[in-house]
């Protein structure tokens, strides 16, 4: 099979038509249909079918754009590996990990790194898809869940859930630092959905001290929560590096009398064995341990066993 027919068939599947496929791509319309035509005959399906004036994919052809975009990116994982291994240098790597680490501490870390460093290419995806990712072109992964054996790990600590209100809050004027639980349920709180590992990780223990909100507001986004807090809605919870003059309030189970340990939701760096930027991998995930202990951002032991 010709890779150049795939890149011409997603890139009709991306643009809609032909004719913008044809512009987009710099090739004569014509041609780009006789390639299309091509890589029909090739496998033996149907891909498009005429629609009026426009094509529209046929049910084969829908079926077939996951497998095309698959291979497609493998392909481009194996001229990475081959241009590593011809020059030394690990160039790119793609790191798979949640909507809310890529937006709550990835990418402030990549802000970090410089014009040596590996260009880092972020790609979201659901901490129940981390392995399938790694599978499929991602060549690092960031969880909060725990890797499955089989894949190399470096542990990153545990980053604290934080409640942020807002800087004329009460709790920040006086410099409350932490809280527990038991002090902060029974008012309104901006939440992570029911997707999250760090919703997952609140709500188990507030079922373990049967204590609830007053009332609860979803959002899946960080730096929202963080923003709504700021303007006085609520208190968020998040596990986002502060932000918008919020001030952070670590959360501790218990209860005023008795605190417990504070939440916090560990993290992990996974790739498969014997990647060819194995050793680039490694070194991104310890300076990436590094800068959130900088931030401090992590929860050591000692802390979180008061």
């Amino acid at each position: 099979m010709n890779l150049r027919r795939l890149q011409y068939f997603l890139a009709v599947v991306d643009a809609g038509t032909v004719t913008a496929a044809a512009e987009r791509i710099h090739i004569a319309q014509p041609a780009l249909s006789r390639q299309i035509k091509t890589l029909e005959r090739e496998l033996k399906l149907t891909l498009f079918e005429a629609q009026g004036n426009k094509l529209a994919l046929t049910p084969a052809g829908r079926a077939f754009v996951p497998a095309a975009r698959r291979l497609m990116l493998e392909t481009q994982s194996l001229e990475d590996a081959a241009d590593a291994l011809r020059t030394g240098r690990v160039a790119t790597l793609v790191a798979a990990a949640t909507a809310a680490s890529v937006r709550g501490f990835l990418a402030p870390f990549i802000s970090t790194t410089g014009p040596a460093d590996p260009l880092i290419i972020t790609r979201e995806t659901s901490h129940f898809a981390i392995t399938e990712a790694l599978l499929h072109g991602s060549d690092f992964a960031v969880s909060p869940a725990p890797p499955e054996a089989g894949l190399e790990t470096i542990p990153l600590g545990s980053i604290p859930l934080t409640a942020y209100v807002a800087a004329d809050h009460e709790w920040a004027q006086a410099g409350v630092s932490e809280l527990p639980l038991s002090a902060i349920s029974g008012h309104h709180a901006i939440l992570p959905s029911h997707q999250s590992v760090s919703r997952y990780i609140l709500d188990d223990a507030l079922n373990q001290a049967q204590l609830s909100f007053r009332r609860v507001s979803e959002c899946d986004d960080g730096q929202t929560i963080m923003a709504l807090a700021a303007a006085g809605h609520g208190i968020g919870v998040t596990t986002d590096l502060p932000a918008y003059g919020t001030h952070p309030i670590r959360i501790l189970a218990g209860t005023p009398g008795q605190p417990g340990p504070a939440l916090r939701l560990p993290l992990h760096t996974a790739w498969i064995p014997g990647h060819f930027a194995e050793d680039t991998i490694r070194t991104v995930a310890l300076q990436l341990r590094e800068f959130l202990e900088r931030q401090g951002a992590l929860v050591n032991d000692d802390d979180s066993q008061k």
